[in-house]
């Protein structure tokens, strides 16, 4: 096997140089010229050679090539210097529609040399090679259209996506087609490689261009081929860059073409956005990944699509991950799961968690069988166990075992303290310790709750208490605690002092609730007797021990001490009477010893003698008067400040005051209500807060009367501000308007 891959021309002083030897040095210096841009990338587009799409002075659509660059499937170099126009022939033997338009290298021989400088061959002699690049519209639907093959160690290839696999397992596909071993074809053989540029829109009929639609850019961009790259840093010129598996494997009856477009761009990878047409995603990771690093997303989602996208703008449900781009409610951060909102006649969408099983051992296929167990639905809903139900309540958990469990609460040390479960007949819910046979707090199927009893019969059954005997008298019960027993009682106690707090007595003595405050633990000797019911003198008594009692507190440090709600008084004779501390209970008060807090008329009275104070139900207070019109009506004089030394000022009408000084810069010092402003020199306008009723009375001053001899005049006043004019009096002049700070008054009906 020869290794030998290129003959580069070596010199020597005194060597005499022909043509073959500069043509060697040529070949060898375009063969690894080649050899680099094949090897290390794939042939297509380089850069710019784009489908630039205008208008005409004339007004018809106009395509042109920009400069740019490409390189073939021989590794020849095609370079667009300037904008190359694509005029109306070359589609002239087009049908209307979409148009290929393609690019190839070509070289054509120039500059010949005399025929006396010619050595006697049987063809003409040239000193230059113009290489160019050719436009070529229209389809070309075999691979010997589009290329001439290439040949790898002597064998020949129609289609070059075919040769570098050949000798592999399986022959996969190189669907790029970029051969760098190839023996180059020499310039005698036909040597034919189009690129794919774009397509254009024509109309045969009228023989003109057409302005392309966004599904003719997309198509366009489908079709046109960018070279690539094997390895290293990849900047894309269309706006995204793949990484996915060179080969693809054969298909029995499947052409080299169908397979290659298995992976060719859909029309459903782009997108325009902000009037730019692009790909949806930059990267493309077609193939499994490894991260043996961290992967961090900023800002941004993590989003499971379908095997072939999903596309949220016609009825798609996305799925994903994401950092909640601010803080939370709290001032923390979130990771958000983000389930799609179902539509149409789609179930719920959710995140299940469960086992996964290898399946196969074909390390090149594995899967796993996957068995949910947690479900979060979309709606915020959480299923345990629920695989065939669509989640109704925010928790579902779904009972195992013999018992039916459904919780476990385990000590701080890891061990399991308390259970829930159905109980061992499964016919209720059961709250119990390590034995999930045994039970605690049992609520039963219809109601009925147990404590220490599976078996409840009554809507209270409290079990496990001393109990010899029954009673008849309870049939029928809603509640009962223990059996029955002729010695059974009922006893509450707080504290130390074993003092009983509540006592219902047992079948032989009186009915009774028994309240007692502190005592020695005996029902009879407390230090306090308080009871509801029948005593044991066998007389109707209700007692509460201190003096005090207490309504909703168990503090009373009053007589009566009512929390957590109002004390209410009604009928006929409806109110709330106290009397002055310093005399004892009058029935008639003539001077403030007893008062009454009443109503009638739907008005609320403060009595002592007769009608002091009145609050009608619009919220109007009256002193002196039962019928107020106003929030406060005063029936006599008014005494205002500290020591009550100044009487309230008073109106016939209903009149609001604004009062305030400004700056002659039109700044507002003091006051409030308003706004001012300068308008210009001595001129100003103050502006109320909130408009009268009406034009109120404006009274204006100067602040520094003493030094300033300007006058002011108040003009435009209406509901809702006025304007106020300063001028100077000058002697035998007219006056001119000069800035001067003022006080004013403002006095109108309140709206």
């Amino acid at each position: 096997m020869s290794t030998v891959f290129a003959e580069r021309p070596s010199f020597f002083e005194g060597q005499y140089l022909g043509a073959d030897d500069l043509q060697a040095f040529l070949k060898y210096a375009r063969e690894y010229d080649a050899r680099h841009l094949l090897g290390a990338h794939t042939w297509g587009i380089v850069a710019g050679i784009e489908l630039a799409e205008g208008v005409s002075p004339t007004g018809e659509v106009e395509y042109f090539l920009t400069p740019g660059v490409a390189v073939d499937g021989y590794g020849r170099l095609l370079v667009v210097t300037t904008p190359y126009k694509l005029t109306t022939d070359l589609f002239a033997q087009q049908p209307s529609g979409t148009v290929n338009v393609w690019v190839r290298y070509e070289e054509t021989p120039f500059s010949g040399t005399r025929a006396s400088f010619q050595s006697c061959e049987c063809s003409d002699a040239f000193a230059r090679v113009a290489e160019s690049v050719v436009v070529e519209v229209g389809p070309r639907v075999t691979v010997d259209q589009r290329e001439s093959g290439v040949v790898v160690d002597d064998q020949s290839f129609v289609d070059a996506r075919e040769a570098l696999g050949n000798p592999l397992p399986n022959q996969p596909l190189a669907c790029d087609g970029s051969v760098a071993a190839q023996t180059f074809p020499d310039a005698e053989a036909r040597s034919l490689w189009l690129i794919p540029v774009g397509q254009v829109p024509w109309n045969k009929v009228s023989s003109s261009l057409l302005t392309s639609t966004e599904a003719d850019k997309k198509a366009s961009l489908i079709f046109r081929r960018v070279a690539g790259l094997v390895t290293g840093h990849i900047y894309p010129t269309s706006g995204v860059i793949r990484l996915r598996p060179r080969w693809s494997t054969r298909q029995a009856g499947v052409s080299t073409d169908q397979t290659c477009a298995l992976s060719a761009i859909k029309e459903a990878d782009l997108v325009t956005c902000n009037g730019q047409l692009n790909f949806r995603e930059l990267i493309w990771l077609e193939g499994n990944s490894r991260f043996t690093g961290d992967a961090r997303l900023y800002g941004s989602r993590l989003e499971f699509q379908e095997p072939q996208g999903t596309d949220y703008l016609k009825s798609g449900v996305p799925l994903a991950l994401s950092r909640r781009p601010d803080r939370n409610e709290h001032n923390g951060f979130d990771l958000q799961v983000l389930l799609g909102t179902p539509q149409g006649a789609d179930g719920p969408t959710r995140l299940t968690i469960g086992k996964a099983t290898v399946q196969g051992t074909d390390p090149c296929a594995l899967d796993f069988q996957f068995e949910p167990g947690v479900y979060i639905q979309q709606d915020a809903k959480l299923g345990i166990g629920t695989s065939d139900t669509l989640l109704s309540l925010p928790l579902t958990i779904r009972a195992i075992d013999t018992t039916g469990n459904l919780l476990g609460f385990e000590a701080a040390v890891g061990t399991l303290a308390w259970q829930m479960n159905f109980g061992a007949n499964k016919n209720g819910l059961n709250f119990t310790e390590t034995d999930p046979t045994e039970t605690r707090l049992f609520l039963r199927n219809g109601g009925n709750v147990g404590i220490g009893t599976l078996a409840p019969d009554a809507k209270l059954d409290i079990r496990n208490v001393p109990a010899p005997s029954g009673n008849a008298l309870g049939a029928n019960r809603w509640l009962q605690i223990g059996d029955g027993d002729d010695k059974g009682r009922v006893w509450l106690q707080y504290g130390d002092q074993l003092a009983p707090l509540l006592v219902l007595s047992d079948l032989d003595n009186p009915p009774r609730i028994q309240f007692q405050q502190s005592g020695t633990g005996q029902e009879t000797g407390p230090q306090f007797f308080s009871w509801i019911g029948h005593a044991r003198d066998n007389s109707a008594d209700l007692a509460l021990m201190g003096g005090n009692v207490g309504v909703g507190t168990l503090q009373p440090f009053r007589r009566l001490h009512v929390e957590a709600s109002e004390v209410h008084s009604g009928g006929t004779g409806a109110g709330f009477s106290f009397g002055n501390r310093e005399d004892g209970a009058i029935e008639t008060p003539a001077n403030g010893e007893r008062w009454v807090w009443y109503s009638t008329g739907r008005v609320a009275r403060l009595w002592s003698g007769g009608d002091k104070l009145s609050v009608t139900a619009a919220g109007n207070l009256g002193l002196a008067t039962a019928a107020p019109t106003e929030r406060l009506e005063v029936r006599g004089n008014i005494k205002l400040g500290t020591n009550g030394d100044f009487f309230g000022v008073g109106c016939p009408d209903n009149l609001r005051m604004i009062a305030g000084r400004v700056s002659d810069a039109g700044v507002r010092q003091s006051g409030s209500g308003f706004s001012v402003s300068r308008m210009a020199e001595g001129r100003y306008r103050v502006t109320y807060d909130a408009p009268f009723l009406a034009t109120p009375v404006v009274v204006a001053s100067l602040v520094d009367s003493l030094n300033e001899d300007n006058f002011l005049t108040v003009v435009s006043s209406t509901a809702t501000g006025f304007e106020l004019h300063s001028k100077d009096d000058e002697a035998n002049t007219a006056a001119s308007y000069q800035d001067s700070g003022f006080n004013f008054i403002a006095l109108g009906p309140r709206a």
